[in-house]
């Protein structure tokens, strides 16, 4: 009988093992222990797709329900054209993991099977910053390249500085940087990139009256809005002796 007993869990614990390694997502360990243990899976939803394909979800149905994950699932892969023919895809779902979650489920489905069409990206951004205790509006040009999670490209955008007026007359001082970015928005491939990183280089340098020597720039862009931005960074100077911290707001 003990070695029956023993026989037994010796084959359950292949089991789950194989079947782990046959989902697209697995847990391991602890985690594996603890999801079967307060969220065992009970349900299972197979979509059965045209070439012959078939998407498999198991989950515990206290999460989630046929008629939810159909709602959230449906629509994505009927454009989900890449889906292999004449094999089935599994996933787990168990929404206290992020790699189990249906949100991480759903945006690995359409990553990976729903065609993206690559775009070139024009726009014209303006707004003002803060810079080193002056407000410096700012005009520029950019462009990206939209692949499928992020998009990469450049900018050439004037800070333009007011210096102090002499005899009444306003002058008008422009600073030309032009900008490497990387823009991304993990999480939704549809979605408008609204994370920025970038570093620009100041190529008037000779003739700038808000800097001096080599100057360069990093900044973090953050989308609020299709049209509106927060811009954060610093600026190097004097041959990067002297740093601004610069905040500002963008408009596209």
């Amino acid at each position: 009988m003990k070695n029956l007993t023993t026989t037994f869990i010796l084959f359950l614990a292949l089991a789950m093992n194989s079947f782990a390694q046959d989902l697209k997502n697995p847990l391991k360990g602890n985690d594996l222990i603890w999801a079967d243990t307060y969220y065992p899976i009970t349900d299972t939803l197979v979509f059965d797709l045209p070439n012959e394909g078939s998407l498999v979800l198991y989950y515990n149905n206290e999460e989630h329900s046929d008629e939810s994950l159909t709602k959230v699932i449906g629509p994505i892969l009927e454009k989900a054209t890449d889906f292999p023919e004449f094999k089935s895809l599994a996933y787990r779902l168990n929404e206290n993991y992020a790699g189990t979650s249906l949100k991480n489920v759903t945006y690995d489905i359409e990553a990976n099977y729903v065609p993206y069409l690559e775009s070139i990206e024009l726009t014209f951004p303006v707004g003002i910053d803060f810079t080193g205790g002056d407000f410096t509006p700012t005009v520029g040009l950019r462009t990206h390249l939209n692949l499928r999670q992020f998009s990469i490209g450049g900018a050439i955008s004037n800070t333009v500085f007011f210096p102090e007026r002499i005899d009444g007359n306003v002058k008008v001082n422009s600073n030309w940087f032009v900008d490497a970015e990387f823009a991304w928005e993990f999480g939704n491939v549809q979605k408008d990139r609204r994370n920025t990183i970038g570093v620009g280089y100041l190529l008037n340098e000779g003739n700038s009256q808000l800097f001096s020597g080599t100057t360069m720039r990093a900044f973090y862009n953050r989308k609020l809005s299709k049209n509106i931005s927060i811009q954060v960074g610093v600026i190097a100077t004097e041959n990067f002796k002297t740093f601004y911290p610069t905040i500002g707001v963008r408009f596209w």
